[in-house]
């Protein structure tokens, strides 16, 4: 690596049209990115410059688990005013009437009833992500006050946080990802949610407890299925409401929950993503 000074930084530039932006800008945040900018069909994304070697194992590593060339270069480049343009792309989210999610930095302009404040650890987390808005509006539709929750994949803690607002009694909340710990209690902080949480780190499908009154299972439609098989397994017979599942999957999926005789009482779609309601 070029000598550089304390003026310069690392530009990484990355081409993103074969990835959404809102997962790429989650995984930028994890690897303590500076600031970004959208450029055409790139992001420009700034680090300091001691991280060098790391991102360029780690931009190797992520490519190759999402099935890319690895076609990014990493730069040197001087201070300019991008510092803000991180926090500029995280704004205010109106999710329903009553349902709204903000970064620390941000205020609503007019008082939202349940409002979600949340620090962003993930795309997934924050609101910008379609699977995300729509298990928001189901959670706030078919969640009934004083039902125990289980939060299958809960990353960033949001639905967590939701569905104590809307008046779970508890929420069991799971992750695989050991590194989502920190932002998660963070979260919870910083909404004042009452402490009837738990938070596991490791595979859902490994527990055999789905006694629930409600699951949350925002996660890809194969971890999905597993998730359908082991609790019709159980005998269990909690509302789940599934998402993460591609619009074009939807059928596909519904198919299996009726093989298993369970009901789809309500179905949305939003851009190319689907999530449905199963009891």
């Amino acid at each position: 690596m070029p000598k550089i000074n304390d003026s310069q930084y690392i530009q990484v530039v990355i081409p993103h049209d074969r990835i959404e932006t809102e997962i790429l800008t989650g995984k930028l945040y994890l690897m303590d990115c500076l600031g970004t900018q959208e450029d055409g069909s790139v992001i420009r994304a700034f680090f300091r410059y001691e991280k060098y070697q790391e991102l360029k194992e780690a931009f190797q590593t992520l490519f190759q688990q999402w099935h890319l060339s690895p076609e990014f270069s990493i730069e040197l480049c001087e201070v300019q005013p991008w510092q803000t343009n991180w926090q500029n792309y995280f704004k205010t989210q109106r999710i329903s009437k009553r349902i709204g999610i903000r970064p620390p930095w941000r205020h609503f302009r007019k008082p939202v009833p349940i409002e979600i404040v949340i620090q962003p650890g993930m795309a997934f987390g924050t609101g910008t992500h379609a699977t995300t808005q729509l298990a928001l509006m189901l959670l706030e539709k078919y969640l009934l006050p004083g039902w125990r929750v289980l939060d299958a994949g809960c990353g960033t803690g949001i639905l967590s946080i939701a569905a104590l607002k809307l008046g779970a009694q508890s929420v069991d909340a799971w992750d695989v990802d050991p590194e989502i710990r920190e932002n998660f209690y963070e979260n919870m902080r910083l909404n004042n949610v009452p402490r009837n949480y738990r938070l596991q780190l490791g595979d859902v499908l490994a527990g055999d407890n789905w006694d629930y009154d409600l699951i949350l299972s925002n996660i890809e439609r194969k971890i999905n299925e597993r998730v359908l098989e082991q609790v019709v397994a159980s005998r269990a017979r909690p509302r789940i409401i599934f998402t993460g599942l591609l619009a074009e999957e939807c059928a596909n999926f519904i198919a299996r929950v009726l093989n298993y005789h369970r009901a789809v009482i309500d179905k949305r779609i939003k851009k190319e993503w689907a999530a449905i309601v199963v009891e």
